[in-house]
C-alpha cells in the first residue's frame, strides 16, 4: 500500500508540472507538451495533480476535446477504484 500511495504521489506531481511546464511553453510560443503525453499521465493515475493544473493555472480548460478526454478517463479511473475495492 505504500508503494501505491508513493507511486500516486510521484505521478500526480508528474502531471501538474507537465501541465505547468505546457502553459509556460503556450505563454513563450516555445516548444508544447502533446496533448497525448498530457493525457497519458491522466490515464496512469496522474488526474488529480492535471485537475488541480488545470483549475490554478486555467490550462486546458476552453479545449473542449480536451475535457472530454480527461473526464472519460477520470470517469473510468473511479469506476475501476469501485470495482476493486466494493468488496
Amino acid at each position: 500500500m505504500k508503494f501505491l500511495f508513493l507511486y500516486l504521489f510521484i505521478i500526480n506531481y508528474l502531471a501538474f508540472s507537465m501541465f505547468a511546464y505546457d502553459k509556460e511553453q503556450a505563454r513563450k510560443n516555445g516548444r508544447r507538451v502533446s496533448e497525448k503525453n498530457l493525457l497519458s499521465l491522466c490515464f496512469f493515475g496522474g488526474t488529480l495533480g492535471a485537475w488541480i493544473a488545470m483549475s490554478k493555472l486555467r490550462h486546458k480548460i476552453s479545449k473542449d476535446s480536451f475535457k472530454v478526454k480527461f473526464f472519460a478517463i477520470l470517469a473510468i479511473q473511479v469506476a475501476l477504484f469501485f470495482m476493486v475495492f466494493k468488496r
